[in-house]
């Protein structure tokens, strides 16, 4: 039987219980912003971030959290449609429509729906659909060096570099200067399901072997980061 001491206790487990529930309000689409809040210092405010294949100012977004917190950069896109959306949401940032890869070429861009997620010039990605593409249109290539080199962040170091090309993400990944730019967080899309596999990647390797770890792996999200920054909650 309850006694009156016991009320405090159970309007505390009330409170508990249901009060102080909060929803982890994330943009990104597999929570990449999510796990970017916990790495990032809550004390870092200005941080520059270049976003390859940014789809949408707001939804899906990793970096629209970090917009919101006075973060700024380059969002990139080879849809002019999307770019259109960013000088429209996010007009402090620098939005550039551009189809980037490892080297300057005429490609073939592949789209299956007006403003979808899975536009690519890589033509693996493009056979692997089972729908066919409402538009092919040919783009000519350029790399994050040319991008970056022609921005006002060209003398800055990159706190965050988020990929998502579908498929043509280490050609992606290739066209940056990663010892000049020296990004503190990589982001990179990976459709694979195995850490093994993973483990294996050109992509894995090759961050490794620039200092990177594996810090998180949302979905189809790795998230590499670097070992001693400011930018970091916590050091490993």
């Amino acid at each position: 039987m309850w006694t009156f001491k016991d009320i405090p206790h159970s309007m505390w487990l009330v409170r508990k219980t249901w009060i102080t529930r909060s929803a982890r309000r994330y943009y990104s689409q597999y929570g990449e912003d999510a796990v970017l809040r916990e790495i990032i210092s809550p004390t870092f405010n200005n941080g520059v971030y270049v976003d390859v294949g940014a789809y949408h100012p707001i939804k899906f977004s990793n970096t629209y959290a970090l917009y919101r917190r006075g973060w700024r950069g380059i969002n990139i896109d080879m849809d002019p449609v999307k770019i259109d959306a960013f000088k429209l949401a996010r007009s402090d940032d620098t939005n550039v429509c551009a189809a980037i890869s490892n080297e300057k070429a005429t490609r073939q861009a592949y789209s299956f729906s007006a403003y979808g997620l899975t536009s690519t010039i890589e033509p693996a990605e493009a056979a692997r659909r089972t729908d066919s593409p409402v538009s092919v249109r040919n783009v000519e290539t350029t790399t994050l060096d040319d991008v970056l080199e022609n921005s006002c962040y060209s003398t800055r170091e990159i706190d965050l570099l988020s990929i998502d090309a579908e498929g043509h993400d280490y050609q992606v990944l290739r066209s940056i200067d990663i010892n000049k730019y020296r990004p503190k967080i990589v982001i990179v899309e990976s459709t694979l399901m195995s850490i093994n596999d993973i483990m294996k990647s050109e992509i894995y390797r090759y961050l490794v072997d620039h200092d990177y770890r594996l810090a998180g792996w949302t979905h189809l999200s790795l998230i590499f980061r670097l070992d001693k920054s400011e930018l970091f909650r916590f050091q490993l």
